[in-house]
């Protein structure tokens, strides 16, 4: 009986055994190469923006108009031609986007409010840390796309180098495909480049179409897994009523962004 016992305990270790040699270790497991080579080459890509936003705001009553005040900006870019084009979100760089429809209360009823802005002292920001001057090019608002180009005679401009994402490689995407977006993260992490995994969890075919993902960020590019890109950030707004809006992320695609290009005047 005791034979009989130890001889089970043996076959029960030694299965065991086989069976911890059989699972892989930590080592040897796959890695998220296609997501991390995706990152590494269009890390440089990524710039910051900054500048100085005039804004002005005006009510639909008489008298209720607030006084112009400045604000600074910094938002995400991308960088997509070698002369250092640059694509970002529109309402990053100008917030009377997210004012200008609002509607607000006040003891006579509900005040509906415009607001524009100047943009001023526009910089680019590489990733070495070069501050370019530059000015806006180009902006389509309904997509909220804007487009700066570094100015040409600006001492910075000359020798810079840059490096572009290539926008003619544009990837197909459906609902559940896997994404990576990269990014730059703030002074606090000395703007250093970042990635964020996902997937697309919706594609909105109308009025135009756009690509829903929870990794889009504003002024950066998304890639499929293969490395080709899907589009560049921007958020969709609208007020919905008194002090209420909505206002979600999502990736207008690379095939949009190349006609937009096609329309800035040369040079």
């Amino acid at each position: 009986m005791k034979c009989s016992r130890a001889r089970k305990a043996v076959v029960v270790f030694g299965l065991a055994a086989a069976m911890l040699r059989a699972a892989p270790s930590p080592a040897d497991e796959p890695t998220p190469v296609p997501a991390r080579t995706v990152f590494e080459q269009n890390r440089e890509s990524i710039v910051k923006v900054t500048g100085v936003a005039q804004i002005r705001i005006s009510a639909d009553r008489p008298g209720m108009n607030a006084p112009e005040r400045e604000e600074k900006v910094r938002a995400d870019g991308t960088i997509i031609d070698d002369r250092g084009l640059i694509v970002l979100s529109l309402s990053a760089i100008d917030p009377s986007r997210l004012i200008d429809g609002r509607e607000v209360k006040s003891a006579e009823g509900p005040v509906k409010v415009g607001a524009t802005a100047t943009l001023n002292e526009l910089e680019i920001i590489l990733g070495d840390g070069t501050e370019i001057p530059a000015t806006l090019v180009f902006k389509d608002e309904d997509l909220d796309l804007a487009f700066l180009r570094p100015k040409s005679d600006a001492p910075e401009a000359q020798g810079a180098t840059f490096d572009p994402i290539d926008l003619a490689a544009a990837g197909e995407v459906l609902v559940g495909d896997s994404t990576v977006s990269v990014t730059r993260l703030e002074d606090l992490f000395n703007n250093a480049p970042a990635m964020m995994a996902g997937q697309v969890s919706a594609v909105i075919e109308r009025p135009r179409l756009l690509f829903v993902a929870p990794n889009a960020v504003r002024g950066c590019p998304t890639f499929t897994l293969d490395g080709k890109l899907i589009g560049i950030g921007i958020i969709r707004h609208r007020a919905t009523g008194v002090g209420q809006g909505s206002a979600s992320p999502a990736i207008v695609p690379a095939g949009e962004i190349r006609k937009l290009v096609g329309q800035i005047p040369a040079g």
